[in-house]
C-alpha cells in the first residue's frame, strides 16, 4: 500500500515499513474506536450519513475510511462506504469471531507504546497498565473484551490438555477475567465449581455472560487483587492464565507459591504462557516487548517458570504444547 519508490531492490524500506504500517494501524484503529464498523453493520452509508453516525468530521471520515477501503476493511463507491469483506469476516458483530476488541485494544496500546523510549531508559513504564486503567477504566473493559475474543481461539485446546484430577471439585481461576476457561472447564467436569478471582473493571461484563450461560451458580466472581488477597484454600486446580508476563520473577514466585497453597494434595497449578523457547522467535519477541512497554515485565521460558513450581514444592512438571503461541506448565502437590 505504501511505497516511495519502484526500485524492487529498495522495496521494504524503513520508510514504507515503519511509517505505512503505521498509518495501517492508525486508520484502522481510529475506525474502530469511532464506530465506523459497527455503523456500516446495516448497511452501507454516504459520506455525509456516515460522518453525521458517528459525530465526525467529513473530511477526516474519509480520510480514514479511504485508508481501510485500499487495505480491504471497507468498499468504497460513488454513493458513499460499507464493509469489506475482511470487516464482514472479522469485524461484524454478528461473525464467528469479532475481532473489533482487539483493535480497540490496539488503539490504547497505541497510547502505551508512545511512552516506550522512556521506559526502555527507565527500565519500567512511568505507569503500569493498571494504573492507567484506574483513570480509564473503558481501556480496562476494551482490554477484557480483547482476552475473551483472543481466548475464545484456544479454550477448547486448552480444557482437552489440561490433565484434571479425577473427582476434582474446586477451581480458581487467577485473573480470570471474562470467566470463559471457569466456564468451559465446569461445562467439561459436571461436578467442578469456580472461582475467578481479578480486577472489577475486569469482571465488569462477566456476571452476565455467567447468566446468558446458566452457570452462576457454579462459578463465583470475586473482586478484588490476586497478587494482594487471601486465596483460600481446597482447591483441585489453580489457574494463572497469560499472567506471569505481567510481572517480576520475584512477584511470579510468591504468586506461585500462594497459588500452590491453595491447593489441597493432589491438586494442580496451570500456567498458560506464550513460553520463551531456546531460539528468537518473531511473535515471541514482539510479545515480550509489549509486555516491556505495559509493565516492565517480560516473557520467560520453561525452565523459569518450573523453577517457580518447583520451588513452591510441586512435583511432575510438564511443559505441554498447545496449537497456538502458548502452551501450558503443570505442576502438582
Amino acid at each position: 500500500m505504501f511505497t516511495t519508490t519502484t526500485d524492487t531492490d529498495l522495496r521494504g524500506n524503513p520508510i514504507d515499513e515503519v511509517i505505512g504500517n503505521s498509518i495501517k494501524y492508525a486508520a484502522l484503529t481510529t475506525a474502530a474506536k469511532l464506530g465506523v464498523f459497527r455503523t456500516l453493520e446495516d448497511g452501507p452509508k454516504s459520506l455525509h450519513d456516515l460522518a453525521k453516525a458517528i459525530g465526525a468530521d467529513p473530511d477526516g471520515t474519509r480520510a480514514v475510511c479511504d485508508v481501510a477501503a485500499v487495505l480491504g476493511w471497507l468498499e468504497r463507491s460513488a454513493d458513499g462506504y460499507g464493509l469489506g469483506p475482511l470487516a464482514e469476516r472479522w469485524l461484524h458483530s454478528g461473525a464467528e469471531y469479532d475481532f473489533t476488541p482487539a483493535l480497540l485494544w490496539a488503539y490504547e496500546l497505541t497510547n502505551v507504546l508512545w511512552e516506550l523510549p522512556e521506559a526502555v531508559r527507565a527500565g519500567a513504564p512511568t505507569r503500569s497498565l493498571w494504573e492507567r486503567w484506574a483513570d480509564a477504566p473503558d481501556a480496562g473493559r476494551d482490554f477484557s473484551e480483547y482476552m475473551k475474543v483472543k481466548s475464545r481461539l484456544t479454550v477448547p485446546a486448552i480444557v482437552d490438555a489440561v490433565p484434571v484430577p479425577d473427582g476434582a471439585e474446586r477451581l480458581l481461576d487467577l485473573g480470570g477475567s471474562h470467566g470463559l476457561h471457569s466456564m468451559a472447564f465446569c461445562r467439561r467436569h459436571p461436578g467442578l465449581t469456580a472461582t475467578v478471582l481479578d480486577l472489577p473493571e475486569a469482571l465488569a461484563g462477566t456476571g452476565a455472560a455467567l447468566a446468558e450461560a446458566g452457570l452462576q451458580d457454579r462459578v463465583e466472581l470475586r473482586r478484588g487483587s490476586f497478587l494482594t488477597d487471601d486465596l483460600g484454600s481446597g482447591y483441585d486446580l489453580v489457574l494463572l492464565f497469560e499472567i506471569v508476563h505481567n510481572h517480576s520473577p520475584e512477584t511470579n514466585r510468591d504468586l506461585v507459591a500462594r497459588a500452590a497453597k491453595a491447593l489441597r494434595p493432589g491438586g494442580k497449578v496451570v500456567i498458560l504462557e506464550d513460553v520463551r523457547g531456546e531460539e528468537l522467535e518473531e511473535h515471541n519477541a514482539a510479545f515480550s516487548l509489549a509486555m516491556f512497554a505495559c509493565s516492565g515485565d517480560r516473557t520467560y521460558s520453561f525452565p523459569e517458570i518450573a523453577s517457580w513450581l518447583e520451588g513452591a514444592g510441586l512435583h511432575s512438571v510438564e511443559h505441554l504444547p498447545l496449537p497456538s503461541s502458548v502452551s501450558l506448565a503443570v505442576g502438582t502437590k
